[in-house]
């Protein structure tokens, strides 16, 4: 149905930073890759799992039901972190998660994360989010 008057809407201006609802006993730890259950809850990364985000801050949900607490999480930004093997030739490769501290370039059975922006070091890259995505 049409508008037939003026509305009011929510206008989020920080795109960078979100709080989502924790999964029911689990314990988020800051800077751990976070994912999303099927119930729409966050967890700690699961191979598999939709990537949301990384964790801001640490929120302990060990013995709550799903949703009792909320975790602030980055969806968007630029990110260091280790990555064995990564190298210079790897900067624009898509980058994946096999566990909520683990990176790969491998996408079989693993989590799309984003991409390999820069490789400052042998072993380590700077990861560009791209939360919500499947691989591409």
């Amino acid at each position: 149905m049409a508008l037939t008057a003026n509305r009011d809407v929510d206008h989020y201006i920080d795109q960078e930073l979100r709080s989502l609802q924790v999964e029911a006993d689990v314990q988020v730890y800051k800077g751990a890759l976070l994912g999303l259950t099927s119930g729409g809850y966050v967890r700690p990364l699961i191979a598999g799992d939709l990537f949301v985000g990384i964790a801001y801050e640490e929120m302990d949900n060990s013995g709550g039901a799903a949703g009792d607490k909320s975790v602030r999480i980055y969806t968007l930004g630029d990110f260091g972190h280790s990555l064995s093997g990564a190298g210079v030739s790897n900067i624009g490769d898509a980058v994946y998660a096999s566990a909520d501290d683990t990176l790969t370039f491998t996408s079989t059975a693993n989590s799309y994360v984003g991409y390999a922006i820069d490789v400052p070091t042998s072993g380590e890259v700077i990861l560009r989010l791209d939360t919500f995505q499947s691989a591409p």
